[in-house]
């Protein structure tokens, strides 16, 4: 039997323990939405909801990076018709599952920019602390950095990050290493934190290129997990480029397990 999805009547007409109900659903891949939940983020999100005869759906718009990042989770009929019934942007960074892809690909094209990716989940935390060797110090990264950490990523390479943001230092944990010169040399953060829910994403980790292999990147993971372990964070998530494994085995070695498997991208509106 055909059934069409019914939507609420407006964007964002759902309560936020109406849409936590379906976030909860899967608390690791809808992370990062349930930190968008908080009231600070209010302005930043479009929430659109939907439903099915097989089940509930969401998409998430969060315009706060640039393009906004689209998220959907739950049935895909009524993460279709979501979709459908929305006035979407002229481009947006997918971050989805394959199953709900299609339905953004109704409207996008990804075709220049489709990253397989993994979403990993702290599991077992580690019980070891950070470690820089010698000459070398560990910083509490703050804004006052954003310059440093700017010059840093713009090293690049196949997976430097491409959404920091200095709002993400003021708001979540931010570590990096200094070398003997005082020059940033690694650096890692959260993407988001909710520290009420107990939901964090860690993010923008990048080391020099020709610092690799000395321990950086560990001991700036370290320091993260310490402080959101410390500020009671136990939901502690990451995304990593199916393509890099030198970094899943860096997760893996500090607790990270693969929850599910993903997809990331531009992608601009179809004419």
């Amino acid at each position: 039997m055909h059934t069409t999805p019914v939507l609420p009547r407006s964007e964002g007409a759902a309560r936020p323990d109406e849409l936590r109900a379906v976030l909860s659903a899967d608390p690791v891949w809808s992370a990062y939405a349930i930190a968008d939940l908080q009231p600070a983020y209010a302005p930043y999100c479009r929430w659109l909801p939907a439903h099915s005869a097989t089940g509930r759906g969401l998409v998430l718009l969060f315009t706060r990076l640039d393009p906004p990042a689209l998220f959907a989770t739950g049935d895909v009929a009524a993460v279709t018709a979501a979709l459908d019934a929305a006035d979407l942007p002229d481009q947006v960074y997918m971050t989805l599952r394959e199953e709900h892809a299609p339905a953004a690909e109704r409207h996008y094209d990804f075709s220049a920019d489709r990253r397989p990716m993994w979403r990993m989940a702290l599991v077992e935390p580690p019980v070891q602390a950070g470690d820089v060797g010698d000459g070398a110090r560990l910083v509490r990264l703050t804004p006052a950095h954003t310059a440093q950490i700017r010059t840093l990523i713009a090293h690049g390479g196949a997976f430097a990050p491409d959404a920091f943001e200095p709002y993400q230092t003021a708001e979540g944990v931010f570590f990096g290493v200094e070398d003997a010169h005082g020059e940033l040399v690694a650096v890692g953060g959260t993407h988001v934190a909710d520290w009420q829910a107990g939901v964090a994403a860690i993010g923008n980790m990048y080391t020099h290129p020709a610092q690799r292999g000395q321990g950086h990147g560990g001991a700036v993971l370290r320091a993260i997990l310490g402080e959101l372990a410390e500020r009671g964070v136990s939901n502690i998530i990451l995304n990593v480029d199916q393509r890099n494994t030198a970094a899943r085995r860096l997760y893996e070695r500090h607790g990270f397990a693969v929850h599910c498997p993903y997809l990331e991208g531009v992608g601009r509106r179809r004419v």
